[in-house]
């Protein structure tokens, strides 16, 4: 979740929606600081129904990042773009100029110690331009230097999931990619690489981001404020707004284009990176009037200018309380909002109290719109079964619901329910939509 090497920066829109077909991780990790997979995380996840399949390590869901690319592969649609490597889709593909190496680095954000390398060549519609030998390297020192191979491969023309187990596990935070060769097109083409293994460290954190970002393409400034977990923005184009939460080392929620006359034009589920220090953006998105079996259909990027958040006209409060007033504003206009940012221990209705800073805006919200009737509804992802699923959601509505009562909203005013996994609002297939679909939503009827 770091530092893009677009150049210029900006802030990309793109038109081709892609389909997530990849492999997934972990488990209800409810929003938890991390997404650690350990033998513990596992069993528990078996018990309650079903044992959570491998993270891709690599995944832009897993807060890996492009550090470096080769110069004409920077491309803003998401057909071609280095992240259709990360996406966890198998038909999207990068592209690169074949004859020559091709290489890019991917920064992780953590230490992390790699068992297996998994690499797709399927789904595009040249097989030709199968990447067909491919070098892999290492290092634990930084992006340009300190590596060492750990796989030189030899892949199959138009094939996905050619997985490859390391002879000896390696340990570093920076993978080196490099295209040698390829089936005879005149353009390098591969469509998924992903890593497994384990990570070794948990230090990386979304925070501090509120400022100003420069982005391009018309999409013009886009500005951050959080609070604790929330984060809440807008930019330029369309009068757009952000609302997110953080969850381990991304955000995640949604944007919201308007028209002209203040209607809804487009809202788009997003995962958004920070590089290190906050000072770029980038994020992957999709509209939600795409089928929810799709991915991606835009990739944005955007370069920090300010720590001033600037203004959010559409935002009323938004130098004092940010997340309070979007939230009203939401209701107001659809009915209902994403907590995103709400947060619980990992398969448990404990609330992390680094989201109670949250809540307590929305129990002041509510205290001020005392005719309001309110309901908390709870969704999970699909791991696990049905039963479990159902009363682990119903159990964090109902916590929300307590909290918020502690905090003076009026108890008779709110009820909650669970749905489990009945209503997602992504795609159960990958990773980054199950990080979607586990949430606490808050609807006025």
């Amino acid at each position: 979740m770091q530092a893009d090497s677009h150049s210029p920066a900006g802030l990309f829109r793109t038109t081709r929606t892609v389909a997530f077909v990849a492999l997934l991780a972990a488990a209800d990790c409810a929003s938890s600081a991390d997404v650690l997979i350990t033998a513990a995380v596992a069993a528990e996840a078996a018990a309650a129904g079903s044992s959570p399949p491998p993270e891709d390590l690599f995944a832009f869901s897993a807060g890996a990042r492009f550090v470096q690319k080769p110069a004409d592969a920077d491309y803003a649609d998401m057909a071609y773009t280095p992240y259709a490597l990360i996406d966890e889709t198998a038909y999207s593909d990068t592209r690169a100029e074949g004859g020559k190496p091709a290489t890019y680095v991917l920064e992780l954000p953590e230490q992390t110690e790699i068992a297996s390398i998994a690499f797709d060549t399927g789904g595009m519609t040249n097989p030709e331009k199968s990447v067909k030998g491919v070098t892999v390297e290492v290092s634990d020192a930084s992006a340009s230097a300190g590596f060492s191979t750990v796989l030189d491969a030899k892949l199959q023309i138009d094939r996905n999931d050619q997985t490859f187990a390391l002879p000896s596990k390696a340990v570093g935070r920076w993978v080196r990619l490099t295209f040698t060769s390829n089936y005879g097109a005149e353009n390098y083409g591969m469509t998924g690489f992903r890593g497994y293994g384990r990570r070794l460290t948990n230090t990386a954190r979304v925070e501090n981001v509120s400022g100003t970002y420069q982005g391009a393409s018309g999409w013009g400034r886009v500005r951050l404020k959080q609070e604790g977990t929330r984060v809440v923005g807008c930019f330029d184009y369309r009068s757009g707004l952000i609302a997110a939460g953080v969850e381990g080392r991304l955000l995640k929620g949604e944007m919201i284009e308007h028209e002209d006359d203040g209607g809804v034009s487009r809202r788009s589920l997003a995962l958004f990176a920070f590089a290190p220090g906050n000072k770029s953006l980038f994020a992957l998105s999709r509209a939600d009037a795409s089928n929810p079996e799709y991915g991606y259909d835009a990739f944005w990027s955007a370069e920090k200018i300010s720590n001033d958040i600037g203004n959010c006209p559409m935002i009323p409060d938004w130098r004092a309380k940010a997340a309070g007033s979007q939230l009203g504003a939401e209701l107001q206009s659809a009915g209902r909002a994403r907590l995103d940012g709400v947060n619980f221990d990992f398969n448990s209705a404990v609330i992390q109290p680094i989201s109670y800073a949250l809540l307590d805006q929305v129990a002041e919200l509510l205290r001020a719109h005392e005719d309001w009737t309110i309901v908390l509804e709870g969704h999970t992802d699909n791991i696990g079964s049905d039963a479990f699923n159902k009363d682990l959601s119903s159990r964090r509505a109902a916590a929300v619901r307590t909290y918020l009562a502690s905090k003076g909203a009026t108890a008779g005013r709110m009820s909650s329910q669970g749905f489990g996994f009945d209503r997602p609002a992504a795609s159960n297939d990958t990773q980054g939509g199950r990080a979607q679909n586990r949430r606490v939503e808050i609807v006025k009827p």
